[in-house]
C-alpha cells in the first residue's frame, strides 16, 4: 500500500498505488482528490479523457504556429535551387554526337515535329525549312536503293570542348549488298541497275550556355544556300 495526503484535510489516505488522474476519496473528511500530472494532490474528480486529449492538441497547435514554416520551406526551395544550378554549372559537357544522331534518326523517319524539337530557339522555321529541301533529296535517293535497309550515320569528329560550333555531317545510306545471285531473286532489276546513290547533308549546331547542343536552323539553311 501507499499513502497520499488528502488536499483539503491533510489526513493520510492509503491507497493500493499512486497514479495521475485517479479519483481517491479521503475517509476522515470524504473529499474525492487526485494527482495531476506534477502529481500534486487536487480537489475535485480528475478531468475527463476528452478534456486533457483537447488540451494536448491546443498545445500542439500553438507549438506548430510558431514554427516557421515560411522561411522553412524558402530555404528548401533556396537549396533545391542552388543545387540545380551547380549541378548544370559542373555536370560534363554534352557529347554532340547524340543529338546529331537524333537529328539524322528524324530525317530518316520524316519527323519534322521531332527535329524541331532540338533545334536552337528562334530557328524553329528555319530548320523545318532546311528539312523541306533536304527530305525530298532523301526520297529520290531512296528510289534506287530497292527497299534495303538503310544505314543512318553522323560525322561528328574529335570535340573541342571550347568550342560553341560545330559542323556535322549526315549521311544516310542503303545497306551493303549481298550476293548478286540473292540481289537478283530479290529484285531482278538491281542486277543491273546503278550503284545507289547515298544522301548526305551538313548541319550547323551551337552549344547553350547550359552545354546543351542545339540544331542551329539558320546557320544550317545558310550553308545549304552559299552566296554566290
Amino acid at each position: 500500500m501507499a499513502e497520499l495526503k488528502c488536499p483539503l484535510c491533510g489526513s493520510r489516505v492509503e491507497v493500493p498505488r499512486v497514479a495521475v488522474h485517479t479519483r481517491y476519496h479521503c475517509r476522515k473528511c470524504h473529499t474525492p482528490f487526485h494527482l495531476n500530472k506534477a502529481r500534486e494532490g487536487v480537489v475535485g474528480d480528475p478531468p475527463p479523457v476528452e478534456q486533457e486529449l483537447a488540451e494536448i492538441k491546443q498545445k500542439l497547435q500553438q507549438k506548430w504556429e510558431r514554427v516557421p514554416v515560411g522561411r522553412i520551406v524558402g530555404g528548401l526551395v533556396a537549396l533545391v535551387v542552388v543545387g540545380l544550378v551547380w549541378y548544370y554549372w559542373t555536370r560534363p559537357a554534352q557529347s554532340l554526337e547524340g543529338p546529331a544522331q537524333a537529328a539524322a534518326q528524324a530525317i530518316a523517319d520524316g519527323d519534322l515535329d521531332d527535329l524541331r524539337s532540338i533545334a536552337a530557339p528562334g530557328t524553329e522555321d528555319d530548320v523545318a525549312r532546311w528539312y523541306n529541301e533536304v527530305h525530298p533529296q532523301l526520297v529520290r535517293a531512296r528510289e534506287g536503293w530497292y527497299g534495303r535497309d538503310e544505314v543512318v550515320e553522323v560525322q561528328v569528329g574529335q570535340e573541342d570542348p571550347s568550342q560553341s560550333k560545330r559542323v556535322v555531317a549526315i549521311s544516310i545510306n542503303p545497306a551493303a549488298l549481298g550476293t548478286n545471285s540473292s540481289v537478283s531473286l530479290a529484285d531482278p532489276t538491281a542486277a543491273t541497275a546503278p550503284a545507289a546513290t547515298p544522301f548526305s547533308a551538313e548541319s550547323v549546331w551551337t552549344r547553350s550556355k547550359w552545354g546543351r547542343w542545339q540544331l542551329d536552323g539558320r546557320e544550317t539553311y545558310a550553308k545549304a544556300h552559299p552566296a554566290s
